[in-house]
């Protein structure tokens, strides 16, 4: 049997984020030969960490694979799913269990992203402003890699306005965002939710943009988030397979090298010393 599969997720009081949930699991187990399961890690949501494994265990498994399923790597990818992990080597001492990376700036991410930006907004106008949000967090890394994954996306997309914000806990939020663009002249903005199930979080940043449109002109496109797509259980997927099978990259998931981006597809495979002479944007 191929080690088990254990996802932890953040946890949502929100109905449709389990539901999500239930629906990306079925997903994992189509793409997956062993055992797969979900576990929360806040405690209002059911089941726990430690639940999740002895299912897992009552059903043959002989070794586990942890994947946190979180978008960004703040104090939860880095205090407490690692902490629940402890619990479960304590409780089960000469079990094999590897513990995989966040899915964080996976390119399959970004694709799906685009997908659904591109959906909304084909062809951005000037002053059209691409917003990518995020519940927020105390952790200044994760904070930063939602700046990384908005320019990225803004790459991709043909935005060439793009700001970031936060449903809470840190700065800015989305509210002072909305109000700042609406002052520098923006006619739409495009949000995209940078999270994986439906929230109360995501929630909080569309009543804002709401509100926002019915007091002024600020017309307000709502790109989603990633949801129960499939293309996130293959990433998903893809972090169990570097636990297994080891991973060969460098550093850079979203290098132009390796990644077929948008506008940089002849830079796939070439030789990164001297370049392929694209030029980003045109000479003035």
């Amino acid at each position: 049997m191929a080690p088990a599969l254990l996802t932890i997720a953040h946890g949502t009081r929100d109905a449709r984020g389990a539901d999500e949930m239930a629906e990306l699991v079925a997903h994992l187990r189509a793409r997956h030969d062993g055992p797969v399961e979900n576990a929360w890690i806040e405690s209002f949501a059911r089941p726990d960490v430690a639940t999740a494994a002895e299912e897992l265990l009552s059903r043959g498994a002989t070794s586990l694979v942890t994947v946190p399923f979180l978008v960004l790597g703040a104090g939860h990818a880095k205090t407490d799913v690692p902490g629940r992990i402890a619990g479960i080597r304590g409780t089960h001492p000469g079990l094999p269990i590897a513990h995989a990376r966040v899915l964080g700036l996976h390119p399959g991410l970004f694709a799906l992203a685009r997908r659904r930006i591109q959906a909304v907004s084909p062809s951005p106008a000037p002053d059209e402003v691409l917003l990518v949000t995020a519940a927020g967090s105390s952790d200044p890394d994760a904070n930063g890699d939602l700046s990384k994954a908005a320019r990225f996306l803004a790459e991709g997309t043909g935005h060439r306005w793009v700001e970031t914000a936060f449903a809470g806990v840190t700065w800015p939020t989305a509210d002072l965002v909305l109000e700042r663009v609406v002052a520098a002249g923006a006619s739409r903005v495009v949000v995209f939710s940078w999270s994986l199930l439906a929230g109360l979080l995501e929630q909080r940043v569309l009543d804002w943009a709401t509100e926002v449109n019915a007091r002024t002109a600020l017309e307000v496109l709502d790109a989603g988030r990633f949801g129960p797509d499939p293309a996130v259980a293959d990433v998903v997927m893809d972090r169990y397979r570097e636990v297994v099978e080891g991973d060969a990259r460098m550093n850079c998931d979203l290098c132009a090298y390796r990644v077929p981006l948008p506008g940089l597809e002849r830079r796939v495979a070439a030789p990164s010393g001297g370049g392929t002479g694209e030029r980003l944007t045109p000479e003035t």
